[in-house]
């Protein structure tokens, strides 16, 4: 916790159902390594939110799943313990449901009983767990709202409106990362609360630190190195815009770094697009070091409408100017900090403006990041819950 805390000394259990799998470094693990300070936490990974096909990422899941499954529950860091659970993910299975229900009850049960918990908060980060909570005594039921899930592509859109609303009715308050999400469940829960993304800024801020070296990999690329970290998926990333940009700008340098869901060819035809893998967190500050820009090349839909995304405050926090296609997050949080491009041409100009930043601009930007770290927004999520949702 921050040290302008004003929450008590007192314990929790919490029971935290993930959107995501243990690992990925997303706001769900930010969340619950703070979290985790104040009590006790069951981090349960995701049950996911589609049937998985025979692709090699879908397959390497699956068994990293089996493996972590009979691992059981293990503890990862003080009072943080990651519960991976075993569902029947195949649409088409007879009496799927009712057997996943059973299954997930059980080993919910059991770690619980092996944990000492009773009667814990509940956050939720995904309507699908709907069906498999409402069995469980609780102090009180967050749903914590970090996208239009529904928009995702490969899953049943209409299925997941229906958790989504019989899921904001049913929590007793909601947090939001959007305003567009806000604005949404405050019609259908009055104890609805916006909260944006915060930073892990003392990793981020790193970067000005001169013992934080500069990436090597990229180091060996031209300048300027223009730079996306994140997932690198047809959900989230324009290709064609990058694709055009790059041709644009033929000797720039346009670096993607992170979990890569597109062919292994999507830009093969572009020299100057360098994929450098997934990284570890606490290594992206050396990769921001080595950049020039940090971009937010998002593809302008329903879901991208609805989103904040993590990496422009970790941008900003590592010494970044940052150009982003229109994301109203963007634009309503962050307005001094990212410039707005809609086209490539504009991308282009964009980043060529952000290059001529100087180190006293960008340093004063990142030093503004101290005002949205995760632990403030711990801090105010649990004062909310205490102060401000009704007991039950």
């Amino acid at each position: 916790m921050s040290k302008n805390s004003n929450q008590s000394n007192k314990q929790e259990d919490i029971l935290f159902f993930s959107s995501d799998d243990w690992g990925w470094k997303t706001s769900k693990y930010q969340l619950s390594t703070r979290l985790a300070q104040q009590g006790k936490v069951l981090f349960v990974s995701s049950i996911g939110f589609r049937a998985p096909t025979a692709s090699s990422e879908d397959l390497g899941r699956i068994w990293r799943k089996l493996k972590n499954f009979v691992q059981g529950t293990k503890e990862v860091q003080p009072n943080l313990h990651v519960l991976t659970p075993l569902v029947i993910p195949f649409q088409n299975f007879p009496m799927k449901d009712k057997i996943n229900h059973l299954i997930l009850k059980m080993q919910i049960t059991v770690a619980m009983k092996q944990l000492k918990m009773k009667k814990p908060l509940m956050f939720v980060f995904s309507q699908n767990w709907l069906p498999y909570i409402k069995h469980i005594d609780r102090k009180k039921c967050i749903y914590y709202v970090v996208d239009d899930q529904s928009s995702f592509k490969g899953l049943n859109a209409e299925q997941f409106k229906a958790w989504d609303q019989e899921m904001s009715q049913y929590a007793d308050g909601i947090f939001c990362t959007a305003k567009s999400l806000f604005d949404n469940k405050k019609a259908l829960n009055q104890n609805t609360f916006y909260m944006p993304h915060g930073v892990d800024f003392n990793n981020f801020y790193s970067t000005w630190s001169d013992t934080t070296p500069a990436a090597a990999s990229m180091l060996k690329l031209p300048q300027p190195r223009i730079l996306f970290f994140g997932h690198i998926s047809h959900d989230w990333v324009d290709a064609e815009l990058l694709k055009k940009c790059a041709a644009l700008k033929p000797d720039w340098s346009w670096v993607l770094v992170g979990r890569n869901s597109m062919s292994d060819n999507e830009f093969a035809q572009h020299a100057n697009i360098h994929y450098l893998g997934e990284q570890e967190f606490t290594d992206l500050p050396q990769f921001c070091k080595a950049a020039d820009v940090g971009i937010i090349p998002f593809v302008q839909t329903p879901l991208t409408y609805n989103c904040n995304p993590l990496k422009l405050p970790e941008y900003v926090a590592a010494g970044l100017p940052v150009v982003s296609t229109p994301i109203p997050s963007v634009s309503e949080l962050y307005p001094e900090d990212a410039a707005i491009a809609a086209t490539p041409e504009e991308f282009v100009m964009r980043c060529e403006e952000a290059l001529k930043k100087t180190n006293e601009q960008k340093h004063m930007r990142a030093l503004a990041m101290q005002e949205h770290t995760w632990e403030m927004r711990v801090d105010k999520i649990l004062g909310h819950i205490e102060n401000d949702l009704p007991s039950k």
